[in-house]
């Protein structure tokens, strides 16, 4: 099994989806505690909580041979992440300018240039861990709106595509749009796939010949309330009671929630639990047809 690396890592989406593809992800780094507790919780303690201009590739390396997953670096084959982008998306501009015009950050109002936010530039380090590591392939994801921005005096995109060409990298850059691959989104991103020169070309993914909407996406659920709470067992929902997919491609989608992770040893829970509720008993069977939606509902 290819084992992996996820940098800034947040509450461990990528690293699952790394998961799903086969592939174990053996370490990880992300700053924010809380994303932290959620990966641990869901993912394993293969996880480092440290600002990752102060954890040295080096520091990764050593916690992970420590951990046993691995003996040295060779064995790392993809280092995969998503550096923060808040300077790249319109909503981070927006509110970083605002908070200039207040004198709540330091720096000058230039709307079509690059905002100085040092957050900017982690990309940076994603490269010198792909530089320290030497994967065979790496991953690097972004907002979309990093392809319109300049860093000294280049497109962002030329700057990042330059500096993996100079640690011996062939590299690629494509903006995906999730709703094409069977996600119920529109979302853009821009991914960064790059290689070493010996190594097969990755492919980019196929896209699919429809798109699922919210309808679709929540298709499967009962159609009210009442189909929650079957007289004779609280606990089943009633399967002749789901409403039936109305089309071929609404397949796709119960395959996927169906579709199992795969026991690699870090997963550690399986199921979803904040969809779990107590046995409803008689009198809340009485009273949920009188709730009333919105805040001043009676």
């Amino acid at each position: 099994m290819p084992k992996a690396v996820d940098l800034f890592a947040g509450a461990g989406g990528l690293s699952l989806g790394l998961y799903l593809a086969g592939i174990d992800v053996v370490g990880a780094i992300e700053n924010d505690k809380n994303a932290c507790k959620t990966y641990r919780y869901n993912l394993g303690n293969h996880i480092i909580e440290e600002d990752i201009n102060l954890c040295s590739p080096e520091e990764l390396e050593n916690f992970i041979i420590n951990n046993g997953s691995i003996q040295s670096k060779s064995e790392i084959d993809i280092i995969a992440g998503g550096p923060p982008c808040p300077g790249f998306s319109n909503i981070g501009r927006s509110k970083i300018l605002s908070l200039i015009k207040k004198g709540i950050w330091e720096g000058s109002e230039t709307r079509h240039s690059f905002i100085n936010d040092k957050r900017n530039i982690l990309f940076r380090q994603f490269i010198k861990y792909v530089d320290f590591f030497k994967p065979k392939i790496f991953l690097m994801e972004n907002v979309s709106g990093m392809n319109s921005f300049s860093l000294e005096n280049q497109p962002v995109v030329e700057v990042i595509k330059n500096e993996f060409q100079a640690i011996g990298y062939k590299v690629e850059e494509k903006i995906l749009i999730a709703s094409e691959y069977g996600v119920p989104q529109s979302r853009k991103r821009i991914f960064f796939i790059g290689h070493l020169p010996n190594q097969e070309k990755p492919i980019w993914p196929l896209k699919k010949d429809f798109e699922i909407n919210s309808r679709d996406a929540i298709c499967d659920l009962p159609d009210s309330w009442e189909t929650l709470i079957p007289p004779s067992n609280p606990r089943l929902l009633p399967l002749d009671k789901i409403s039936k997919p109305r089309s071929e491609h609404r397949s796709f989608l119960k395959k996927m929630r169906e579709t199992k992770p795969p026991v690699n040893g870090n997963l550690k829970h399986m199921h979803i639990n904040l969809h779990r509720s107590r046995i409803v008993n008689p009198r809340d069977v009485g009273v949920f047809p009188l709730l009333k939606s919105g805040e001043f509902g009676k």
